[in-house]
């Protein structure tokens, strides 16, 4: 039996990425390999965040548990490992397969603690939510720059932040969360589902608990989708918009929901797809709370 080649790029990626480590790599060493290839090489195929061992991509580990469903590797509890790579069917670009095999060459005695102490000594921002900093090695002054890595992404003054989705991972969008402090998710779409990866409800809700931002879904803040139909030229969403900003004095019951939210938690981040601001509901409802209640406001 055939097993199905995998659909995307990135995917055929890791299979290469983990055939030139010799068909086998820790989950560890393969998030710290990937993110230095990814920072050293021409591959754009992922972006990372801080997280609880260090850098982390969440679509790069979803991608693992689908290249295991088509058969191609076995994921454990630790580890990974290539059980056949494909006789035809991945494109390889000379380049990028010149720049993996030096890489893995440059890199072959780097894994496991002086993998973790290299990473974090040299890339310090993705450190500042690990649980293993004290544990990795590293003297005084690396530990002191991680500490003044993770100082920068914290605020005390009150921000009222949207941002959309439009154009992004996963992770660079989580990224400018953390970068900011925020510290609530204010979801203001009307049906909070998309066929992009982690943006539906209950995944990033979930993603988000894990790195310590909390998340609300307040539907009654967005636009239905049936008023979006037959939106043709610019008219059309400058009129759309103005009857959103126009029915907010009705919904005072969810803004005053999201006042005292900003309240309690002075960094909240309201968000919708799109990635420039005046073209989604959510800079006219932030701007809405701005002059009702005085509260800064700004676009990431």
């Amino acid at each position: 039996m055939n097993t199905r080649l995998p659909v995307f790029n990135r995917q055929k990626f890791i299979l290469m990425f983990i055939k030139a480590a010799d068909g086998n790599l820790s989950k560890l060493d393969f998030q710290k390999l990937l993110f230095l290839y990814h920072r050293q090489c021409s591959s754009l195929f992922y972006d990372f965040i801080p997280y609880h061992y260090g850098c982390y991509s969440f679509q790069a580990n979803a991608d693992l548990e689908t290249l295991q469903n088509l058969g191609w590797l076995k994921v454990g509890e630790k580890e990974i490992t290539l059980l056949k790579y494909p006789e035809k069917g991945i494109e390889v670009n000379f380049q990028q397969a010149i720049e993996l095999k030096k890489f893995m060459s440059a890199n072959v005695s780097l894994r496991g603690d002086e993998l973790i102490k290299f990473v974090y000594k040299n890339h310090p921002y993705y450190a500042i939510k690990s649980r293993i900093v004290s544990s990795s090695g590293l003297n005084n002054s690396e530990i002191a720059e991680i500490k003044r890595a993770k100082s920068e992404c914290i605020e005390s003054d009150t921000v009222l932040f949207t941002i959309g989705y439009e154009g992004s991972s996963l992770e660079s969008y989580i990224n400018k969360l953390i970068q900011k402090d925020v510290r609530l998710l204010c979801d203001v779409r009307n049906n909070p589902l998309s066929r992009k990866y982690g943006f539906s409800k209950a995944p990033l809700s979930i993603i988000l608990l894990k790195i310590g931002i909390e998340y609300i879904h307040i539907p009654e803040l967005g636009i239905h989708s049936e008023e979006r139909k037959n939106l043709n030229d610019v008219n059309d969403y400058k009129n759309l918009f103005e009857d959103y900003a126009n029915s907010l004095q009705n919904k005072k019951m969810s803004i005053e929901k999201v006042f005292d939210l900003i309240n309690r938690h002075k960094r909240v981040a309201l968000t919708c797809f799109e990635k420039e601001p005046k073209h989604c509901h959510r800079y006219y409802l932030s701007r809405f709370i701005e002059t009702e209640y005085g509260i800064k406001t700004a676009d990431l």
